[in-house]
């Protein structure tokens, strides 16, 4: 992964500031606060907790109680997230970064909203909510950052005030525009994106999921199938 640089001259290179946001915990602090666990990390992952120090709650993922050599792959995933939060910058899209806590943590905005593939208004709201991840993938596409899980229905939020929000830049690789390999980096994240969005047409069609209820294929087998649909629809698109 090359070195970035910054994409403005505001961007945050380890945390954003705001008044109203949640401080940077010190690792004393996480370890006596109370928490509220929305993962307990399986021995090769990290746990996810909802912690509040009095100023609001934020999410926390932290591999402090991993095994030693654990911990050490975990500081290269949080070193990476980190870089992703800081390589975006401010993005409605995104969650707002607080902080790297220490090596082995970091803690970000706590996103109140539900997954995108159970609101209950998709029979009036599916062009709006397709429209909604099409913009975002466009414009991440154009930065040459590819979220590798933006498939995942676990990993796109809805806010209350209507806006989506994508989670977990664990798996997420990028070229900054300029750099060697963007160009051809950005057409695979365009047709990787494209792939995403026929999978959230499928998730989020108003008449149902018509892959529920079938067998299940073998791994990965949608997503290859999505993805040639999505280079037939980007080679007719050009077309035109």
């Amino acid at each position: 992964m090359p070195t970035e640089k910054p994409l403005q001259d505001s961007l945050p290179t380890e945390r954003v500031s705001e008044s109203s946001f949640p401080r940077l915990p010190s690792r004393k602090e996480l370890d006596s606060a109370q928490k509220k666990y929305l993962t307990r990390g399986a021995p090769f992952k990290a746990d996810v907790t909802i912690v509040d120090l009095g100023d609001g709650p934020m999410v926390v993922k932290d591999f402090a109680a991993r095994s030693w050599w654990r911990r050490l792959i975990g500081r290269v995933e949080v070193g990476h997230e980190c870089r992703a939060f800081s390589y975006l910058g401010a993005m409605p899209c995104f969650p707002k970064f607080i902080g790297r806590i220490d090596a082995d943590s970091l803690a970000i905005e706590k996103i109140e909203g539900i997954s995108l593939a159970v609101v209950s208004d998709i029979a009036v709201r599916y062009e709006d909510y397709l429209e909604m991840l099409r913009t975002a993938m466009e414009r991440l596409t154009a930065l040459g950052f590819l979220h590798l899980d933006a498939r995942s229905y676990r990993n796109v939020l809805l806010r209350p005030d209507g806006r989506i929000v994508f989670i977990d830049l664990a798996g997420s690789i990028w070229v900054p525009p300029g750099r060697f390999g963007h160009r051809l980096f950005r057409a695979f994240i365009a047709l990787y994106y494209e792939g995403n969005i026929i999978k959230w047409e499928t998730l989020l069609n108003p008449a149902g999921d018509p892959r529920r209820g079938k067998a299940k294929p073998p791994r990965y087998f949608n997503g290859a199938i999505d993805l040639y649909h999505a280079w037939v629809r980007l080679r007719e698109r050009r077309k035109h």
